[in-house]
């Protein structure tokens, strides 16, 4: 499988905000910065099959808004799906006509398909290729979500340390991190949390939602398979 990180960077920080592209098929997340990453990249959007966002958090879905305006331009674009809590389709419309007045409304109704994830969904059961699994995780006061896919690729979402999370790293070989604290806290796994799951877990992680004093004091760390990347860097798992 191949992943492209298009943020490494939490929205206090220099770098994009955190997104992964999937087999450049599934896209994960969208915050500030996503859009330019995959232009930088030379993306063709028809590869496009799946949105998924954690979710409803601003650096997490802000860029989706100019991602539709540049999808509806797309000639023979497949209809792509979109998943994420359940308030995602209204406040997405609401953005959109904000942004745009009612211009997608018609390619919301012929190219859009959303999935809404609820704290019981399980899994989303879309594509033959992958199985992703669902994980409510704790991110405060916002429902939010981590995923597994294929039991190969976790991905944490905006998390503190919680049983869900462990079982990301129970049921994968890589899991991309939240990390943006030193310290954890209710919002936000910390470099501190981290050194606690290596005790039990030797997945090798991919650092994300990064501060960039977290960033740092991570890479003086140097915590073996500990991965540190820079933005639009792609890795085969």
């Amino acid at each position: 499988m191949k992943v492209r990180l298009l943020g490494t960077g939490a929205i206090y920080s220099k770098y994009n905000c955190a997104s992964e592209l999937i087999d450049d098929k599934i896209l994960v997340d969208v915050g500030n910065g996503v859009l330019k990453e995959l232009r930088k990249t030379n993306y063709y959007f028809t590869k496009l099959e799946m949105i998924i966002i954690t979710h409803l958090h601003a650096d997490h879905y802000a860029d989706l808004p100019a991602l539709i305006l540049n999808l509806e331009v797309e000639e023979n674009l497949k209809p792509i799906y979109i998943a994420g809590p359940k308030e995602l389709k209204e406040k997405l419309t609401e953005l959109c006509h904000i942004y745009y007045q009612d211009f997608f409304d018609k390619f919301f109704k012929e190219k859009i398909k959303f999935i809404e994830i609820l704290p019981e969904t399980k899994s989303i059961e879309i594509f033959n290729d992958y199985d992703i699994k669902v994980q409510k995780v704790d991110h405060y006061n916002i429902e939010s979500y981590g995923y597994i896919i294929n039991n190969k690729i976790g991905i944490t979402g905006d998390t503190c340390l919680c049983k869900e999370v462990l079982n990301i790293f129970e049921n994968s070989e890589i899991v991309i991190t939240d990390i943006s604290m030193i310290e954890g806290t209710n919002y936000h796994m910390g470099i501190d949390d981290i050194e606690t799951i290596r005790k039990t877990y030797k997945n090798k992680i991919l650092a994300t939602h990064l501060r960039d004093d977290t960033r740092e004091e991570l890479k003086k760390k140097c915590l073996k398979d500990v991965i540190i990347k820079e933005d639009g860097v792609e890795m085969i798992i």
